[in-house]
């Protein structure tokens, strides 16, 4: 799964102020007409519920917005560029990237804490959550302004216009974190995909290797007309994965937005053959690479789930697995995804704990652009303090 990706934006420059003059028969000393030019297109991410994973992005680095054009005669104004809308998943995170080289960079704060210098500082500026939220993240540059707005009283004819402004560029760093509910966590081949299709409309592969599923899968579970909870099954995580083994250091990221887990736990699964310490042993690998991994995920709720009791062997054992973990004060229920068997008392207990669980509150962008206006100045034909003014040549 392609879930992080680092991209240059660019937003378009605006579009250079006109030098121009009223040439009219019959009509002398017409005046100055040159018009302003157009804004630059401004840079936007949109969230589409359509894809789930950053591979767009791994041939296509550079986004740019299209310029805004100069300005006309007879105070024509230029035309500005269109927006760029670049479309990412839903989930993905926003984060603006800046190199850091000199001591100014960091500034005294950072040196009193023992930073050192270099490297790059990353600001987190948007996070999409929902199908169809946009965020602008580059601004297009302003027009310049035509020689119409230096005339006056003592310059009839005016050679002056100022330049468009350049567009931002940034880079920038996306990166996708499922949102869901709740997240089935466990062992390789411990039944998360196949728990998955019986709870909900996912269609995920299943088969009896390990690793089956190589990229988180997402599904909803429709309760009623009302209500609905989404279900995120996260592949199967091994021992080490908190630093890199198997496939888990880059799925435990997911888990992070998630409201509740479900420990899915596979007795048959494990180096030894009793099912009891196979049990205890899997539970104890997952919530240690949680704790490992930080992040807030060893503190979430979570229910443990035994699979799979409609093999023989699971159920004759299911009593003293159960008391075994009542021992380390944990009560857990017995479920068979292939049949069904006991999914209605497991999701009568998730929707209680998920009822005790608010939602977190959204991310919201607080965000300032400082940007010179000259719309929003007294006397607009003679301060022009933040632009950059240029004398024509000659009259155009």
């Amino acid at each position: 799964m392609i879930d992080v990706a680092e991209i240059k934006i660019k937003a378009g420059k605006g579009g250079d102020g006109k030098v121009s003059f009223r040439r009219e028969k019959f009509i002398q000393k017409g005046g100055p007409d040159g018009g302003d030019g157009g804004n630059g297109g401004s840079v936007f991410f949109v969230a589409d519920n359509n894809m789930s994973t950053l591979a767009d992005f791994r041939s296509k680095k550079i986004f740019e917005a299209p310029d805004g054009k100069p300005g006309g005669p007879k105070n024509m104004t230029g035309k500005s560029g269109e927006d760029l809308f670049i479309k990412v998943p839903v989930g993905t995170l926003i984060y603006e990237i800046e190199d850091r080289k000199t001591i100014e960079d960091f500034g005294d704060e950072n040196m009193k804490n023992g930073n050192s210098i270099g490297g790059r500082e990353e600001t987190l500026v948007g996070d999409l959550t929902k199908p169809g939220q946009k965020i602008m993240v580059a601004k297009g540059g302003a027009g310049g302004k035509g020689n119409m707005n230096f005339k006056g009283s003592k310059n009839r004819t005016p050679m002056q216009y100022t330049p468009g402004v350049d567009g931002e560029k940034k880079r920038i760093r996306l990166e996708v974190k499922i949102i869901a509910d709740v997240g089935l966590v466990g062992a390789p081949n411990a039944g998360k995909s196949t728990l998955l299709n019986r709870l909900t409309n996912a269609n995920v592969k299943v088969a009896d290797y390990p690793f089956t599923t190589l990229s988180p899968n997402i599904g909803v579970c429709r309760l009623n007309r009302e209500n609905s909870i989404v279900i995120a099954d996260i592949p199967g995580l091994i021992e080490g994965a908190s630093f890199g083994k198997g496939l888990g250091h880059d799925f435990l990221r997911h888990i992070e937005r998630t409201r509740l887990l479900v420990h899915l736990i596979d007795p048959l699964s494990g180096i030894s053959d009793d099912l009891i310490s196979n049990s205890i042993n899997n539970f104890k690998i997952i919530r240690k690479e949680l704790e490992n991994y930080g992040h807030g995920l060893k503190d979430k709720e979570y229910v443990v789930v035994i699979n799979k009791i409609d093999v023989t062997e699971i159920k004759e054992n299911f009593e003293k697995i159960k008391k075994e973990f009542k021992k380390i004060g944990i009560d857990v229920m017995g479920i068979s995804a292939v049949t069904g068997e006991g999914l209605d008392l497991m999701m009568e207990k998730v929707l209680e704990i998920l009822s005790k669980i608010p939602p977190k509150p959204l991310f919201e962008v607080k965000k300032v652009v400082k940007r010179y206006n000259i719309e929003n100045l007294p006397n607009r034909r003679a301060v022009f303090d933040n632009d950059r003014i240029i004398t024509a040549d000659k009259k155009i």
